[in-house]
């Protein structure tokens, strides 16, 4: 970590910082474009364009991360302090046990910086004291969950319903 709220990959040349409300946008370009990507490869992907709105709703529940090259975005992630339309309540958890990563997704000149940022999702939920990462995946999206699996996150179920556009995978992953 650089700043209080700031961190370098990749020998220090990618900037990651908390995006700020008015860059939704730029968020929500990078996850167009993970998107048309993944959609091009017949791959399910967000809904394009992406929502603003829906980005600006969840800066109460987390952060959005943004990741820079110089002056050019690299990428994104978002951490949550909950997730109950996928993990449900949880009344047995103390607060705080959980960070929830969302919408990580890179700009496609930025190939192999995925690892890095699921690296530092895992740094900065366990220095707010998390002691579990969690996600949820298309279940359908078989080179997803291989990516998630191989960076150490188990398979704990999976969710779907007439409020999801498909089934879910759940993974988690132990930061203690």
């Amino acid at each position: 970590m650089v700043g209080p709220e700031e961190w370098h990959l990749v020998g220090g040349r990618v900037r990651v910082v908390p995006a700020a409300m008015g860059e939704m946008p730029i968020v929500a370009g990078i996850l167009d474009e993970a998107s048309a990507w993944l959609q091009s490869r017949g791959l399910p992907g967000w809904a394009r364009p992406f929502p603003v709105e829906t980005l600006e709703a969840a800066l109460s529940i987390g952060t959005t991360y943004l990741a820079w090259d110089a002056s050019t975005p690299a990428g994104t992630f978002s951490l949550h302090r909950i997730d109950v339309r996928f993990w449900g309540e949880r009344p047995g958890e103390p607060r705080g046990y959980a960070t929830y990563l969302h919408k990580l997704a890179i700009s496609r000149t930025q190939r192999g910086l995925g690892r890095e940022f699921v690296a530092l999702a895992e740094r900065i939920a366990r220095e707010s004291g998390a002691e579990r990462l969690r996600l949820d995946c298309r279940s359908d999206s078989p080179g997803i969950r291989g990516y998630y699996e191989a960076a150490g996150f188990r398979y704990r179920g999976e969710v779907s319903g007439p409020a999801f556009d498909a089934p879910y995978a759940l993974y988690e992953k132990s930061l203690v």
